[in-house]
């Protein structure tokens, strides 16, 4: 199995080495080949839906995976027919350990609706003034988790984000008021380069919104925010609206980002009032694959395309493949995809052509696909820094196989020290190239 490159020489890998396609500049002077997102596959069932509980559902908010390999990953247990105020929201902790799904037991009395007690955090017990007990966004930062979450601090002050701390998931330190507040408990969090970035909906004003619902004469946007601690903020500042290309009735409601290859990737969970159900809150719903080279500037190239889940919590690696856990039908499962195989240079009956950006050599000189041309091929050219085909080092041809790790059979002390690949491909997807082991 290859380590995947794709990237300008000024461009750093990601943090695995990997560097899948994704961004419409990986593809150079490309001809009837088009970068496509691609559905994932089911994954993991984690939590069934309980027919003898209707209004109990499972909400996934955040994951990390520990040294060891055992995935932490955080959920949200909501069930507004329990009867304490505490258990209708509370935050649990999920664990997969060697492919298995467990519940660990954070402490001995069993909760009120049986089974292991897993809850790591409860809510506050004021009434909140807007928003509620939610989102809960986790990152690392120097061995510390840290959390922002929405809640009702004790004093008279609104309802805002508020924060955490952890060393192991498990056991949480409050910090008991708002660092921020409005009416939006709508955001995702990460964490790069020493800075936090927010992303969250904002308001716009929308006089003439087409179809009234809970927040009539106003349309939903994405923002960012940033900080250097969690506590001092930016104010909102609107990055990402609906355009012209979608529909009328289109709104952003929420936006998660994550690292994919040397670039990040986000899904927009896009929102539109619902026609036949005036000034409620609509269950209509899509979502689209953005992706951006700095986290600041989002380009749109899979609008047409829905994805198909959204999700808070960070994808996470299990059995060579990228899990995302979502919520369904009042359950909790994951969708999967093949390493680095979430977008693929696809190019059908006609030939396609593209070049890569310029790159360094891969440190054991020789190269591989990532590719699925189990029904057709793939022809690459070698190509040095300037653009000039290398004359000693013949096209390599790979026809009718699918693979991660699919080998270019060149000499390693052939290749010149920056690279340039010329693709040629017929009725195949290729997803990465990389380093051959």
């Amino acid at each position: 199995m290859g380590i995947w490159l794709i990237a300008a020489i000024a461009v750093c890998s990601g943090p695995d080495g990997s560097m899948p396609l994704l961004l419409p500049q990986h593809l150079v002077d490309a001809q009837s080949v088009q970068l496509e997102p691609q559905r994932p596959e089911p994954g993991m069932t984690l939590f069934e839906k309980d027919p003898d509980r209707p209004s109990l559902w499972y909400a996934p908010v955040a994951s990390r995976t520990l040294n060891d390999g055992t995935i932490q990953l955080w959920y949200q247990r909501v069930n507004k027919g329990e009867e304490d105020y505490f258990d209708q929201r509370t935050l649990c902790l999920g664990e997969i350990r060697d492919g298995q799904w467990v519940l660990p037991e954070l402490n001995p009395e069993a909760p009120t609706w049986g089974g292991t007690n897993n809850v790591c955090m409860l809510r506050s017990p004021h009434t909140p003034t807007w928003g509620g007990f939610n989102v809960f966004q986790i990152v690392e930062v120097d061995g510390v988790l840290q959390m922002l979450y929405w809640d009702q601090p004790p004093e008279s002050d609104d309802a805002g984000a508020m924060r955490a701390t952890s060393t192991d998931g498990r056991i949480w330190d409050k910090q008991l008021k708002t660092v921020f507040t409005e009416h939006n408990d709508a955001y995702s969090l990460i964490y790069e380069k020493g800075e936090y970035i927010l992303y969250q909906t904002a308001l716009d004003p929308w006089p003439d919104k087409p179809f009234s619902d809970n927040l009539d004469k106003f349309k939903r946007v994405l923002s960012i925010r940033t900080s250097e601690d969690l506590e001092t903020w930016t104010p909102q500042e609107i990055f990402l609206r609906p355009d012209d290309q979608d529909p009328p009735e289109t709104e952003f409601y929420l936006m998660k980002v994550f690292r994919y290859g040397d670039a990040y990737a986000g899904l927009i969970m896009k929102y539109y009032a619902d026609p036949s159900k005036p000034n409620e809150h609509s269950a209509i719903l899509s979502n689209e694959l953005v992706v951006s080279e700095d986290t600041r500037t989002w380009e749109r190239p899979f609008r047409d395309t829905d994805i198909g889940f959204w999700s808070y919590a960070d994808p996470f690696m299990l059995d060579g493949k990228m899990h995302f856990a979502i919520w369904k039908d009042g359950g909790m499962v994951t969708v999967a995809y093949p390493k680095d195989r979430m977008v693929a240079a696809v190019a059908g009956d006609e030939v396609g052509t593209f070049t890569t950006q310029p790159f360094e050599r891969p440190e054991s000189g020789g190269f591989a696909l990532n590719a699925d041309a189990s029904n057709g091929w793939i022809e690459v050219e070698l190509l040095d820094g300037s653009g000039k085909p290398v004359t000693d080092v013949k096209a390599e041809r790979i026809e009718g196989a699918d693979g991660e790790g699919i080998p270019l059979n060149w000499n390693p002390s052939d290749l010149p020290t920056d690279c340039i690949l010329r693709v040629r491909m017929k009725n195949a997807r290729l997803f990465a190239v990389g380093e051959r082991l």
